[in-house]
């Protein structure tokens, strides 16, 4: 009885730690690097590099994109088309 208690604790703990590790990932994910080692959020980027896409049905390409990849929203898509 007390091994499958521990076995319970562990697997928890296991649960918690992970939990945590994604959580991490999903904010790290958010955010790059500029080239001077500051952090610049990823999503502003995203909108300005796509603002400036000339070739229209390319920037209808990386929109459409970038919506069915959670990236933006379907709103900012609608901005930007």
């Amino acid at each position: 009885m007390k091994s499958k208690k521990t076995v319970i604790i562990i697997a928890i703990i296991c649960l918690v730690i992970l939990a945590i590790l994604l959580a991490t990932f999903e904010v790290y994910n958010s955010y790059i690097f500029n080239n001077d080692g500051t952090l610049s959020d990823a999503h502003t980027q995203v909108i300005e590099h796509l603002k400036n896409v000339k070739n229209k049905e390319e920037r209808k390409k990386q929109i459409d994109f970038s919506v069915e990849s959670n990236i933006i929203t379907q709103e900012e898509a609608n901005e930007l088309y």
